[in-house]
C-alpha cells in the first residue's frame, strides 16, 4: 500500500498565486475607493472652510439679536422668519409624507405603488422655483405674499423628500416582525403603527429632519411668496423675513459690510442645519433602521 503523504499545515495554509493576486486587487481597490471618497468629501470640506473664514468676521451677539433697523444692524427677524415658516411647513408636510410613504409601502397594490414611487421621484427632482411659481400662482392671489404662503410653497418640496424616506425606512423594517404580529391576531392598523413604524421611528425621524434641512436651504419660493421683510414680527399673514433672502439681497451688493453679513448669515444657517442633523444622528446612532 502505498502511504498518503503528510499535509503540513504551512502547506494547507499556503497563498496560491490566485490568492496573492486577489490581495493586491483589493489592496488597490480599497485605496481606490479611499481616494474617490476624499475627492468627494473635498469641496464640503472647502464649502465649510470658505463659509467659516468669511462669516466669522462679523458674527458677534449684536448680529444675532439685533434687527435689520437695529444700531448696529442684525438677522433676528430673519433666523426667526426661517424657523417659524419652516416648523410651520414641517407640521404640515411631516404627517402627510410619513401618511403617504405607509400606505404605498404597507397597503398599496405593487401598481399604486410603482405609480406613486414614480411621482415622488419626479417631484424630488422638480427644481425649487417651480413651487414658488406654483404658490406665486396660486396661493399668493388669496393669501397675498405673506409667511403663510411661503409655508405652502416649502411643504411642496418637504413631502416627497419625507415620503421618499419613509418609504425606505419601512422596507429596513424586518418581515418577520409584521408576521409575528399578524399571527398573535393584532390588527394590520395596529401592526402598522405600534409595531412597523415604531421600529422605524429613527429613520422616520431622520427623514422629516432632512426634509427640514431642505427647508431651510431654499431662497427661490421665499422670494416669491414672502418676499422679505424689516419687521421684527412673527405674523405669518405678512411678508416676512428669512436667512436666505437675507443672503440673496446681501450677497449681490456693492457695500463690502453687506457681503460680509451675507456670509455671515450663510454660516449660522449652517450651524443651524449641521445642529439639527447631528442631534438627529447622536439620538439614532444606535439604531438599526435611521
Amino acid at each position: 500500500m502505498s502511504e498518503t503523504p503528510m499535509v503540513t499545515a504551512a502547506q494547507l495554509f499556503a497563498k496560491t498565486p490566485h490568492d496573492l493576486r486577489r490581495q493586491r486587487v483589493n489592496r488597490w481597490m480599497r485605496r481606490l475607493v479611499a481616494a474617490v471618497t476624499g475627492l468627494a468629501v473635498l469641496p464640503l470640506i472647502g464649502v465649510t472652510v470658505l463659509i467659516v473664514a468669511k462669516g466669522v468676521g462679523s458674527l458677534s451677539p449684536s448680529f444675532l439679536l439685533n434687527g435689520p433697523l437695529g444700531s448696529p444692524p442684525g438677522i433676528l427677524n430673519a433666523i426667526q422668519g426661517s424657523l417659524l415658516m419652516t416648523l410651520v411647513a414641517t407640521l404640515m408636510s411631516a404627517p402627510i409624507g410619513i401618511a403617504g410613504g405607509v400606505y404605498l409601502n404597507e397597503y398599496a397594490s405593487s401598481r399604486v405603488s410603482a405609480i406613486g414611487e414614480y411621482f415622488i421621484d419626479v417631484m424630488l427632482g422638480v427644481p425649487s422655483i417651480l413651487a414658488g411659481l406654483f404658490a406665486y400662482l396660486a396661493v399668493v392671489p388669496i393669501l397675498g405674499f405673506s409667511g403663510w404662503a411661503a409655508t405652502i410653497a416649502l411643504s411642496v418640496l418637504m413631502v416627497p423628500v419625507v415620503m421618499r424616506t419613509t418609504q425606505e425606512v419601512m422596507r429596513l423594517v424586518p418581515a418577520g416582525l409584521r408576521e409575528a404580529s399578524l399571527a398573535l391576531g393584532v390588527p394590520m392598523w395596529k401592526t402598522t403603527i405600534f409595531i412597523v413604524c415604531r421600529t422605524a421611528f429613527s429613520g422616520l425621524l431622520t427623514g422629516v429632519v432632512l426634509a427640514i434641512s431642505r427647508g431651510l436651504g431654499e431662497t427661490a419660493p421665499l422670494l416669491l411668496t414672502s418676499l422679505g421683510s424689516n419687521d421684527q414680527s412673527l405674523n405669518l399673514g405678512a411678508p416676512m423675513n428669512a436667512m436666505t433672502v437675507v443672503i440673496y439681497n446681501y450677497a449681490g451688493s456693492s457695500d463690502p459690510k453687506l457681503v460680509a453679513q451675507a456670509w455671515t448669515t450663510a454660516l449660522v444657517l449652517f450651524v443651524i442645519a449641521l445642529v439639527l442633523n447631528v442631534g438627529v444622528r447622536f439620538k439614532t446612532v444606535n439604531s438599526r433602521v435611521a
